[in-house]
């Protein structure tokens, strides 16, 4: 073909000639992963669910004041769910390691195609657990292994078992004395839980009961901060 119709709403990779859209269904997962262009870096959607605030933020913007939470960042980042890999890549930067996980390989088959995900794999100090949740993949790891880490989580409907205290204490377990703790929670007002309890309020009792101290919720960057006495 000579010419071929293009949507706005689509990022298109060239193969064997011919553009075609990055976009999959897949029967296993019963979602359809898309991804979707914005003002600078693109996001992911599952089943026209956006994994990044791109409206009032762009996913850039996003995933910096989610790094900006943890910082001075040092040592050793554990980033738990890895996604597009924004937040790792832009950690890696100041860290000595990052360690990040992600169950679902068809987002990492669209990642694979995002010119701002590359790093995820050319970058020897990012280390990436494929296929593995984050609640078995945690299990891995030390007492006090990570400097800091970032809990960026799909929604409660997709990964409850990542919003239960368990994984919570797993979290503490693993990071050091001091270190710091960033975990995204949807706006007050916007998300509530089965009883009608305003949810980044649950995660904040979550996290206080797990141990975390000076635990709070900050609205820039959409999520709670806390970190390991």
């Amino acid at each position: 073909k000579a010419f071929t119709k293009v949507k706005e709403t689509f990022c298109y990779a060239v193969e064997d000639h011919q553009l075609k859209k990055v976009a999959l269904f897949s029967e296993d997962t019963n979602l359809y992963y898309k991804l979707l262009p914005t003002s600078d870096w693109p996001t992911i959607t599952l089943s026209s669910t956006p994994m990044h605030r791109h409206t009032h933020f762009s996913p850039a913007q996003d995933a910096k004041l989610k790094i900006k939470e943890i910082a001075p960042i040092k040592g050793k980042v554990l980033d738990t769910c890895c996604g597009l890999g924004y937040t790792a890549i832009l950690a890696v930067k100041y860290a000595d390691d990052v360690y990040t996980f992600e169950v679902d390989k068809n987002v990492l088959l669209v990642a694979s195609y995002n010119p701002y995900s590359q790093e995820l794999w050319a970058n020897k100090k990012i280390h990436l657990t494929e296929g593995k949740d984050s609640t078995e993949a945690i299990l891995d790891f030390s007492d006090s292994f990570f400097d800091r880490i970032i809990h960026d989580p799909p929604t409660f409907v997709r990964a409850p078992q990542l919003y239960h205290l368990d994984f919570y204490k797993q979290l503490f377990r693993v990071l050091k004395k001091g270190g710091l703790l960033y975990h995204y929670a949807p706006a007050p007002g916007k998300t509530k839980d089965a009883r009608g309890r305003e949810f980044h309020k649950q995660i904040i009792k979550g996290l206080k009961d797990a141990g975390f101290m000076g635990v709070e919720y900050h609205q820039e960057s959409s999520g709670v901060v806390g970190r390991k006495p």
